[in-house]
């Protein structure tokens, strides 16, 4: 009798610990998951875009003083409207430029500016998650990719370009490569050509890096627990898969011609993990260029080495 009713207590014990462990791993992935997912919640990201600039020196008034764009709106296939700003340079050529994470469109200003100079025209827009999008999701290109597609088709049908570019940075470089490897070359919503400077390599493995403070604790108990609990939930209630976006297999199905360009003392997308994507996308028409500067700063810290890279590129396909 009493081994009955130690048998009973027993299990009443373990299965108290089972729905503790389980209830507390859902509750943590529905914290990790709205963190990652709401991460500029109370985050001033166009103050950040302004305050970036100024670290870098960059003259954001002079730029301004020069160039005067002209606010834009265009609906996303899912609805999503999309703020950005055109300017109209006179070309048949347009540029599309996409901002990285904690930022907006008015961080696009150094490159804007080099393509302004070079003659072509330039849309600059808030991804999803920041400025003035309505859309406050993050979610690392996967949604992301819906406005680029429909700002290509605005360019093409409602600005009448015969040429399109998308040049995006860090997770606007992974938005890129996603955009690219979901399209089809020659339909309205395809970009002749994609640039992504410092792509964001994949989703997970990016978080892996954020959780394990680097790569000695990428895969460290923690980071495996944080990365389990948030994908499985991300995906449950979410339905957000971290997979779609994992960018250096998503490329295997990129067919536009497409540059890759790494910074070699980049240490938020680490050089050996952006030349990973650069290896697996999956046209022939792909180039790669190593620029000397940390994160996506080769456009200020040598802008004539960097555009010449662009410039050669794009001269290749006939866009320049």
């Amino acid at each position: 009798m009493k081994k009955g009713i130690l048998k009973k207590v027993l299990i009443i014990a373990v299965s108290a610990v089972a729905v503790l462990v389980v209830g507390g791993s859902v509750a943590m992935g529905g914290y990790v998951t709205d963190q990652i997912l709401y991460q500029n919640r109370n985050n001033d990201t166009v103050a950040n875009s302004v305050l970036q600039l100024e670290m870098w020196n960059y003259d954001l008034e002079g730029f301004q003083s020069r160039y005067t764009g002209q606010d834009i709106s265009v609906t996303a296939e899912d609805g999503n409207e999309i703020p950005g700003t055109y300017y109209d340079n006179g070309s048949d050529k347009c540029v599309i430029l996409v901002h990285g994470a904690g930022g907006d469109r008015v961080f696009n200003a150094p490159w804007a500016e080099a393509y302004l100079e070079r003659g072509f025209d330039v849309i600059t827009y808030d991804q999803r998650g920041h400025g003035k999008n309505p859309d406050k999701k993050v979610t690392f290109g996967i949604h992301e990719q819906r406005d680029v597609k429909a700002l290509v088709t605005y360019a093409r049908t409602e600005l009448g370009k015969s040429k399109v570019i998308v040049h995006g940075q860090s997770m606007g470089g992974q938005t890129t490569a996603l955009y690219a490897s979901n399209v089809t070359p020659g339909e309205v919503d395809a970009a002749d050509a994609v640039i992504c400077d410092s792509p964001v390599p994949g989703m997970e493995s990016f978080l892996r890096l954020m959780f394990g403070d680097g790569p000695k604790g990428a895969y460290s108990p923690m980071s495996n627990y944080l990365i389990a609990t948030s994908k499985i939930y991300m995906k449950l209630f979410k339905g957000i898969d971290y997979a779609d976006g994992d960018t250096v297999k998503a490329v295997k199905n990129d067919k536009l011609p497409t540059m890759i360009l790494i910074s070699d003392r980049d240490e938020v997308c680490l050089p050996d993990m952006v030349e990973e994507v650069y290896e697996n996308v999956g046209t022939e028409d792909k180039e790669m260029a190593i620029i000397d500067s940390s994160h996506i700063r080769g456009i200020v810290d040598d802008k004539e080495e960097y555009m010449a890279f662009v410039d050669s590129f794009l001269k290749e396909y006939g866009l320049f």
